[in-house]
């Protein structure tokens, strides 16, 4: 029996094994079936045994890729004059044919333990071939033929043969199917929008009144001044003009200095409520531009107009 052959061969399979290790799919699995082994040369030696026999087996594998994994598992050849025990380790090759059937190859060893009237025990060479249908993610069903040879010795238990064993297996893959989710697509940048910046002027407007031959502020005057005060406190970038008028009743130089006190007292308060004196222009121009007959047309001509402006930055989107 050429005994020799068998540590090669494990050795072949681990080599591949870590070769193929780079490209793992974790996908590990359990089996176990039951056929039948032929022992071809029992009847040579021991005319009157069975040359078939019963057996069993259950097996643990690991697939590193679709095409290539590796296998550990037992066999009982459950005969009475041929009773054994084998556990083997082997390399398998597989080829899929489509989506559920593929074929696949074995090579590796087996050691045995032959159990008669006097025990032996060896390793031998192992080959074999199947086919494997995947019925769902978890579950495998597959035929399979191995060659064993020699297994038992003849001086020592009175034979010694080569096995052909075949087997139907059931096979459980926990881990297949339980795939991480595709990555996303990448997306496209999208395109920023282009933006630039447009100066613009905006302004707030007002004019105040006052009684006849009075420079003092009404409420109703004030709160339009609280108007032109917020604008500047929102726009830092200001400038405030005031323009005091008188009506035509009185002298010119005294209806000019009556336009001035008017003016004056809206800048103070201005001031006061926190615009700049410096941002704030005042002029006065008396009855010159007065135009009102009636009274209630020389009522607007006792005024102040309030102009305030500011230049911004506004943004453009395109």
């Amino acid at each position: 029996m050429k005994k020799t052959v068998a540590p090669s061969l494990i050795a072949i399979a681990l080599a591949t094994a870590g070769v193929s290790a780079g490209v793992q799919a974790n996908d590990w699995y359990l089996g176990g079936g039951a056929g039948l082994s032929n022992f071809e040369d029992i009847q040579d030696s021991l005319p009157a045994v069975k040359d078939e026999t019963l057996s069993i087996n259950a097996f643990s594998g690991y697939n590193f890729n679709e095409h290539f994994g590796a296998e550990l598992g037992y066999t009982l050849f459950n005969g009475g004059a041929t009773r054994a025990h084998g556990i083997n380790l082997s390399a398998i090759g597989r080829l899929p044919l489509n989506e559920q059937f593929s074929v696949f190859g074995e090579a590796g060893a087996m050691g045995w333990k032959a159990m008669r009237a006097v025990n032996d025990e060896g390793i031998s060479p192992m080959a074999g071939i199947g086919l494997t249908y995947r019925a769902s993610d978890l579950v495998d069903v597959q035929a399979r033929y191995r060659r064993i040879e020699d297994i038992g010795d003849m001086g020592n238990n009175g034979y010694e043969s080569d096995v052909n064993n075949f087997m139907l297996e059931l096979v459980l893959h926990p881990n297949r199917g339980a795939t991480a989710p595709a990555p996303a697509a990448p997306v496209a940048p999208q395109p920023q929008p282009e933006v630039t910046y447009e100066t613009r002027t905006v302004t707030a407007d007002g004019s105040i009144y006052f009684a006849f031959d009075k420079s003092d502020l009404s409420a109703e005057s004030r709160a339009t001044l609280d108007e032109v005060a917020r604008f500047a406190q929102e726009n830092p970038d200001y400038q405030v003009e005031l323009a005091g008028y008188a009506d035509r009743l009185g002298s010119a130089e005294y209806n000019r200095r009556l336009s001035e006190r008017r003016a004056m007292a809206a800048k103070d308060y201005l001031v006061q409520r926190g615009v700049a004196a410096q941002n704030i222009q005042t002029a006065w121009y008396g009855s010159e531009l007065a135009e009102g007959v009636t009274e209630a047309e020389r009522q607007r001509d006792r005024r102040v107009d309030a102009k305030a402006q500011a230049t911004i930055q506004v943004e453009i989107i395109e």
